[in-house]
């Protein structure tokens, strides 16, 4: 059987949408997945074990003959199933070039109701479903099988972890694999302001942590440079030993050092998902999107926000900041707990 995933964006949505590969796999053992993705978010699903090819579209660069070249190309797979997971107006016009049974939400589950117009076969399941679970369904309406929750919280890790990658990192980071020296990440950025949780909080976090795990080693990643200038804010103020600035990270090293930390707490944004995707404890921060959607909680995988119901989840309010609300000593409860 040949089967095509269109996701194309974003690097959290992404990763959440990679837990569908697994569940392909033990469905049809002998399948081949291809997966079709931005050519700006191709460095976390290349070298995927589960995937057999993946074709990189420069969308961002308009490079329209290209993307329609590439394409044209992949038709001449005779994909048995196309599964559009992004369900986008966009996502469902590249599913419908590149096969024609294609799958994907209806109308009333979709952000951009018209893209149900360029699928074959159509689910209905709520928009404001969360998303681990829309991805799943989604998967096993195409594949006729019931994926449910006991197969999430079975799931196998995601992705797998460069080893040489983890050995310069260790190496960087002069990390103590002792029990009593937990590694704590934390990334501050995320795709929108109101997203981030306020830089003068996770400096009071960062000394909780730091008096209750004198050994602990908190390591802070960022993205861009307005991230990078609010970690050295934390650092500067914090004035402790064992708060360190990652480098730049690739994606490959992002997976390499979350998988060798402890705990990742953040935003909502990719870095917090991939924890979940690879089975790491953590603790996702959430303000004006919606927590019961954007992530699937766990025992290790908890997430804090503002108390705030969100009500619409087709649209955010981006002048909502209501996560500078939430108490730094609430998400420090929370590390206790699964630092133990």
């Amino acid at each position: 059987m040949k089967i095509a995933i269109i996701r194309l964006s974003a690097l959290g949505d992404i990763i959440q949408s990679s837990i569908v590969l697994q569940f392909i796999r033990q469905a049809h053992p002998n399948s081949s997945i291809d997966w079709f993705v931005d050519e700006r978010f191709k460095g976390i699903l290349e070298k995927h074990p589960l995937i057999n090819k993946l074709y990189a579209l420069p969308l961002k660069d308009r490079k329209i003959f290209k993307v329609l070249q590439i394409l044209l190309n992949a038709r001449k797979n005779r994909y048995d199933i196309v599964v559009d997971l992004q369900g986008l107006l966009k996502s469902a016009v590249i599913a419908k070039m590149v096969g024609a049974n294609t799958f994907g939400f209806d109308k009333n589950s979709l952000k951009e109701s018209l893209a149900s117009l360029f699928y074959r076969h159509k689910k209905a399941m709520k928009y404001s479903e969360n998303i681990i679970l829309r991805n799943v369904a989604l998967t096993g309406f195409a594949l006729e099988k019931d994926f449910g929750k006991d197969d999430i919280l079975g799931k196998e890790p995601c992705f797998v972890a460069d080893e040489r990658a983890k050995d310069k990192l260790a190496l960087k980071f002069d990390f103590d694999f002792e029990k009593t020296s937990p590694k704590i990440l934390i990334h501050t950025g995320s795709s929108s302001a109101n997203k981030n949780y306020p830089k003068e909080r996770h400096c009071i976090l960062c000394a909780l942590l730091l008096a209750r795990y004198k050994r602990a080693k908190i390591i802070l990643a960022w993205g861009n440079e307005s991230e990078k200038k609010a970690c050295k804010f934390i650092i500067k103020d914090c004035a402790k030993a064992g708060i360190v600035l990652a480098p730049k990270l690739s994606l490959p090293q992002l997976i390499a050092l979350s998988s060798m930390c402890d705990l990742i707490i953040g935003n909502d944004s990719g870095p917090t998902h991939l924890a979940f995707a690879i089975n790491k404890p953590s603790i996702t921060i959430f303000g004006a999107t919606p927590s019961y959607r954007n992530a699937y909680q766990t025992p290790i995988n908890k997430v804090i926000d503002s108390g705030k119901y969100i009500s619409d989840t087709k649209h955010i309010d981006k002048s909502d900041f209501c996560i500078q609300n939430i108490d730094e000593k609430e998400i420090f409860t929370l590390c206790e707990g699964l630092l133990k």
